[in-house]
């Protein structure tokens, strides 16, 4: 396993794009005896009320074709117990969706979350594996292998493989932080146009509107503009605050 675990490093090493590289870790985790794959990534995780942030990127494969439509623009993710659970550890973890499961979800799994049980219930991904992997730079992905086997085995079966998917799982993932696209390096809870960036951006820098008119060579009416409607779009009260939402969400840098 070794062996096979160091030549999968040096394969992510010569492979240019995203899928390839989870095309690689597809094959090793097939393997494994995992028949589905699923991979996020955020650049931030939460939104500074503690909700979960869609990820920029989320991939699977041998997934339902409609998975990402429900995780992505229907709401799913933040109420997926997988995902919620995994916000909170920092361990790879074994889960189920069994209503007796004595998994990690047993205290996600209730009314609240009862639209992904049964979605995941409905198309047999009950069962899997997952590794969170909380970045250096506060940004957040897991990587998740679902079991291809009949239960109670499949909950047992994942925990044997915790060991070699979580390696897999970070040797992926130091090379997907070196081929993940600017964009998807960019967090999209707030959208601010470029001119709401820029003007924010140079108030963190500390200047006043006054400072960044001139920079811009814009009048300070149209700076002030901008820095409102920056505010308006980040919830923030006041120019202050907005910075600091700016931060948080990466929109903005000191």
């Amino acid at each position: 396993m070794h062996t096979d675990l160091m030549t999968l490093s040096a394969q992510f090493a010569h492979l240019t794009s995203l899928d390839a590289c989870l095309d690689q870790v597809q094959r090793f985790t097939d393997s494994l005896g995992f028949k589905t794959l699923i991979y996020d990534y955020a650049p931030v995780p939460v939104s500074l009320e503690g909700a979960l942030i869609t990820p920029s990127v989320f991939k699977s494969r041998n997934a339902p074709s409609d998975m990402h439509a429900f995780w992505c623009e229907r709401g799913y993710y933040q109420i997926d117990p997988v995902q919620q659970c995994a916000a909170q550890r920092t361990t790879p973890f074994a889960w189920s969706f069994r209503a007796d499961t004595t998994s990690a979800l047993r205290e996600y799994l209730d009314d609240a979350h009862r639209p992904v049980t049964r979605y995941i219930r409905d198309c047999g991904l009950g069962t899997g594996l997952t590794v969170p992997l909380h970045l250096p730079g506060g940004d957040f992905a897991t990587l998740t292998g679902i079991v291809d086997a009949a239960e109670p085995d499949a909950e047992r079966h994942a925990q044997q493989c915790l060991g070699e998917l979580m390696i897999v799982a970070h040797l992926f993932q130091a090379r997907a932080s070196e081929l993940l696209a600017p964009a998807e390096r960019r967090c999209n809870h707030v959208h601010l146009t470029r001119r709401e960036r820029e003007c924010l951006q140079h108030s963190a820098q500390g200047l006043t509107a006054k400072g960044i008119a001139a920079t811009l060579n814009r009048s300070q009416a149209t700076v002030n503009v901008h820095l409102i409607a920056a505010a308006r779009k980040l919830g923030a009260r006041n120019r202050v605050e907005a910075v600091v939402r700016g931060l948080h969400y990466r929109l903005v840098e000191i």
